[in-house]
């Protein structure tokens, strides 16, 4: 029997940067509509792929492997804390970065290995918008929440030096993940 993986390729975060984003979530995400992201769910998602089969995971790591063997660290720049996608349609709560040349590249190219290798996820057709995701909110709760009250500017940044193939198994506490592979810059 073939056995089904829901993945994605994200970045891990550094351990200082998970202490400021978790002392965020603490001083203002403590209402009960809120859902947190745990500190080891913490991540910076640069492509999701979905459902993928065991035969297909392995086009999936070689698409990684190929996109890393000649990439670069790659500085990401964070400026605020907002809710998202967008502030008058909110679902979750992150952290936005700014797309730089170096990361839209680097996004593109891993893009382009992954349908190269016939590796079947959605495209999507807007500009990447790195972000990390700090909560969900719940649906009852999201008519009338204030942008003021979580808004929060930012400079913080890190480096991508490596990227995972994450799985994402949905559990009634919420996702699960465990890293498969991980591929160094």
């Amino acid at each position: 029997m073939k056995h089904q993986h829901r993945i994605f390729i994200a970045s891990h975060l550094p351990d200082n940067l998970k202490h400021f984003l978790i002392d965020y979530q603490e001083r203002k995400l403590n209402d009960s509509c809120f859902r947190i992201v745990s500190d080891q769910a913490l991540h910076l998602t640069l492509i999701f792929i979905g459902d993928v089969f065991d035969n297909d995971l392995s086009k999936v790591i070689q698409a990684c492997q190929s996109s890393t063997d000649s990439a670069f660290p790659i500085t990401v720049q964070l400026d605020k804390i907002t809710y998202g996608p967008s502030p008058q349609f909110p679902r979750l709560v992150w952290v936005e970065g700014k797309s730089s040349q170096e990361l839209s590249n680097f996004h593109e190219n891993l893009k382009r290995k992954l349908i190269d290798n016939g590796v079947n996820f959605k495209i999507e057709n807007h500009l990447f918008r790195p972000h990390i995701t700090l909560a969900r909110i719940n649906k009852e709760c999201n008519q009338g929440l204030s942008l003021l009250e979580i808004e929060e500017k930012t400079d913080k940044f890190f480096k991508i030096g490596a990227i995972s193939i994450i799985e994402s198994e949905l559990t009634s506490q919420g996702p699960k993940y465990t890293t498969l592979n991980t591929f160094e810059f």
